[in-house]
């Protein structure tokens, strides 16, 4: 059997009472200043679906819950305990002693912030004149008629849907910044998100920093739809270097 790696903890941690990729129990393995959580897997037969994701992500959510943890990415496999103790623990102690005092007491939050799309439509309209000229001038004539001038207003909109994008990315992020530990933005993915970023925070900072972003989500009612999700591992701000 091989050891499937989610990450790692304090030397003295309990492990997760659940169950783990592939159904298996988790264990810590310990090392000299860090231990990591593992649960016995296939190697060979190991697929990663939906299933093994939300496992992943249960085991180290419980982890969270009950202290510091760095989070390892998906699908990391070790031979052994013995793999996993010197080749994890023992060459990377420094690094990882390091790091779990970094990220003692905190968590990760991602927000995603997505446009209604009539209002983004409307500002866009209201933005430009040209588009809004051209828009009216295409309605009640036939598509195949006006074909290369609504390729035109496409592009137009476009352009000024992720003018406006790229304005409210900044401003989100120039008021978010001052109320975290730290931040990461992510490319939006679609053209009607305006933010996607995660957030370092603590207890302290996390009050905070709820607050700072319902005022916000206050604000933008109608224009702007807020998704939050934490508290959740460091994913987007562990380094763990070669150790990972």
């Amino acid at each position: 059997m091989a050891e499937y790696v989610y990450g790692i903890v304090e030397p003295d941690a309990t492990p997760p009472a659940g169950r783990g990729v592939g159904g298996g129990s988790i264990r810590a393995v310990a090392g000299p200043s860090a231990a990591a959580l593992v649960s016995d897997v296939d190697g060979e037969e190991l697929q990663l679906g939906r299933d093994e994701v939300l496992a992943h992500s249960q085991v180290l959510g419980e982890a969270l819950r009950q202290g510091t943890v760095l989070p390892m990415r998906l699908g990391i496999v070790m031979s052994s305990d013995e793999e996993v103790r010197d080749r994890l623990l023992q060459d990377h102690d420094h690094e990882l002693r390091d790091q779990l005092a970094r990220f003692q007491g905190k968590f990760e939050a991602s927000v995603r912030a997505t446009y209604e799309e009539d209002a983004l439509m409307r500002e866009v309209v209201a933005g430009d004149p040209e588009i809004a000229r051209l828009r009216g001038s295409l309605q009640g004539r036939p598509e195949d008629a006006t074909y290369y001038e609504r390729i035109q207003l496409g592009q137009m909109v476009s352009e000024a849907a992720d003018r406006i994008r790229q304005a409210d990315e900044e401003n989100l992020m120039s008021a978010l910044r001052q109320v975290c530990l730290d931040s990461r933005v992510s490319p939006p993915g679609h053209e009607r998100v305006a933010l996607n970023a995660a957030f370092l925070l603590d207890e302290a900072t996390g009050r905070e920093f709820d607050s700072v972003l319902e005022a916000i989500a206050e604000g933008q009612a109608g224009r702007l739809r807020f998704r939050y999700t934490g508290p959740l591992p460091p994913h987007s701000f562990v380094q763990l270097g070669e150790a990972a």
